[in-house]
């Protein structure tokens, strides 16, 4: 599905990613986190503190385990946001389950979002019971065919593993494993400005050849950057925020919850 219209002031983008809700109301990974409770204190803090926006955009692992239930409760939290809501998969997630349960609420599963001077691209760059990610022929030809049909389009691209590594060798081992395919497609077009990822459950911000590469904290648990191994940080969940110019500029933001007992399970 894609919308238009005349962009005359920036693009308000809110990023959430790796959500992880269980089956059940829980915690994930041992982490001390009830992924719906942290979910919901995130979407609170968006009420308060994001009163104007104009989309947001669920980059993957909407669930820890892809059951319908799961996916009910996402769709409860997330559909009175006061704007369009669109979701991609992450490893964790099951892309056909995932479409059709959201279906039913005002959630969107769509690739294609033209808005204003943007153009913004979702993939799926999931392989079925992996972590690692690929973005298969398809997806390659959709990115590459979207790109030139809207050449003067400012392009940010969205998908769920991320196209660099992030400095940690295990997760950097799952991250996307024909980036090089990836960012040969987007190095043809001079249009791209940024990227965004989820799966690191960390911030990062980085720049290469002038496009930002972009990674949202998740709504639960994070992960200690530079770790050789797995292991949790002790950052509350959050969220990214962007700004999307005209001009092509993109001016971006991580909030966190605040940093106080009650995001976490406390033993209940």
């Amino acid at each position: 599905m894609s919308y238009t219209g005349a962009q005359v002031r920036p693009l308000r983008i809110l990023q959430i990613t790796d959500l992880h809700l269980c089956p059940q109301p829980g915690d994930v990974m041992d982490s001390g986190i009830n992924t719906d409770d942290s979910l919901q204190r995130v979407l609170a803090q968006v009420k308060q503190q994001e009163p104007h926006l104009d989309r947001v955009l669920v980059t993957g692992d909407l669930v820890h385990e892809p059951v319908p239930e799961a996916y009910q409760r996402v769709s409860r939290q997330l559909s009175p946001l006061p704007c369009p809501v669109h979701c991609l998969p992450g490893n964790h997630d099951d892309a056909d389950l995932m479409e059709d349960t959201l279906a039913a609420s005002n959630l969107h599963c769509g690739k294609i979002l033209s808005l204003g001077d943007w153009l913004i691209v979702l993939l799926n760059s999931t392989v079925p019971g992996a972590s690692h990610g690929k973005l298969d022929e398809a997806e390659l030809e959709l990115l590459e065919e979207s790109l030139s049909r809207h050449p003067s389009s400012h392009a940010l691209i969205c998908l769920h593993h991320p196209v660099i590594p992030v400095g940690s060798p295990w997760m950097d081992r799952i991250g996307l494993c024909n980036a090089d395919d990836f960012l040969g497609v987007i190095d043809e077009h001079d249009k791209v400005r940024g990227v965004l990822f989820g799966h690191a459950h960390q911030a990062v911000d980085r720049t290469r050849n002038g496009v930002r590469l972009l990674c949202a904290p998740s709504t639960g648990a994070q992960f200690a950057p530079r770790s050789q191994t797995p292991r949790l940080d002790d950052l509350p969940p959050g969220y990214r925020r962007l700004d999307l110019f005209p001009d092509g500029r993109i001016d971006t933001w991580v909030n966190y919850l605040p940093q106080v007992p009650e995001w976490r399970l406390c033993g209940t």
